[in-house]
Formats: C-alpha cells, structure tokens, sequence
C-alpha cells in the first residue's frame, strides 16, 4: 500500500495547485480589456468583462476590483466647467422667474385689495339701509322695495365674505381691521 505522504509529495505543485488560485491579471491588463470592449464610449458590464477576462486570460478576477476599475473609467456625473453662456442663461432665466414671481404677488395683493373695499363698501351700504329701514319701521312707512333692497345687499355681502375666505391666500386667517 503506498503511503499517502509520498504520494502528495511525488505530485508536482502546479498540478493541484492552478485551480485552486488562477493566475493573477493585472489592472492594467483589465483596463486595457475594458478600452477594447467600449463601443463609442460605452463602457462594457462588469460581466461582459469578467467573461472576456476569463476567455482571455483564464481568470475572472474579483467582482469588486472589476466593477471598481469600470467605477473609475466612468466619467463624472457632473461637468466641472459649466459654460459661461450657460451661466448667463441659467442666471437671466432666475431674474425672469423672480419677475414672474413678483408680478403675481402684486396682481393677487391688488385683487385682495379690491374684494377688501368691495366687501366693506357692502357693509356700509346695508348699515345704511339698515338705519333707513329701522327709521321706516318707526314712522310707519316701510316699503317691500326697501326691505327686499336691504335683503339683496345683506345676501351679497355675506357671499363675497365667503368667497374671501374660502379663495383668497388668507384663507383661514383672522380679518385685520382696515
């Protein structure tokens, strides 16, 4: 029976040892595979290259080396020099919108303005008819034209109050004294 010491010593390393570790590819054999594999700039998949690198040179090499070496070819996301033209661009494009901005902030004070004195024009219109009513009433001379004036102009203001509250931009804010 031969022993089994001499048997391992009698096969030579490289036999049992080449599956075991591959040989070793270079970075710059990888990278070099990665040039040749990239279509107008495109760079390859990681596969794509751990297979051309196993074809090639009878090693996959690490996923993480491979993908850390594509990572490094890959240009930045960000352009480091912007164009001045572009700058300019970018620049009177914020001016206009900031213009934009400020003019519909003007046109919706304006309009608040407006159903503001609309509102309390109201108002004292129906004080008014109020105090002529009440005055009818104790002389004795009360029209139905009169009281159905009053009644419109009550209706009306209480529909524009609602239409401020729920559409102007100080909806749900208490009602400052003017």
């Amino acid at each position: 029976m031969p022993d089994d010491n001499n048997e391992a010593e009698s096969v030579p390393l490289a036999r049992y040892t080449y599956p075991m570790y591959p040989p070793k590819v270079t970075d710059d054999q990888v990278q070099s595979l990665i040039r040749e594999l990239s279509v107008d700039g495109t760079l390859p998949s990681g596969g794509a290259v751990r297979r051309a690198l196993a074809h090639r040179y009878g090693s996959r090499g690490g996923v993480a080396r491979i993908y850390r070496l594509l990572s490094s070819r890959r240009p930045s996301e960000s352009p480091t020099h912007v164009p001045a033209i572009g700058v300019r661009l970018l620049e009177l494009e914020n001016r206009n919108l900031r213009d934009q901005l400020q003019q519909a902030r003007e046109r919706e004070n304006t309009h608040q303005a407006y159903w503001t004195r609309q509102v309390r024009e109201l108002r004292e219109q129906v004080g008014a008819l109020e105090s002529s009513v009440q005055r009818a009433a104790i002389s004795g001379q009360v029209s139905a034209a009169l009281e159905k004036e009053a009644q419109d102009a009550e209706t009306r203001t209480g529909q524009l109050e609602v239409m401020l509250r729920a559409f102007g931009p100080a909806a749900g804010k208490p009602e400052s004294a003017d």
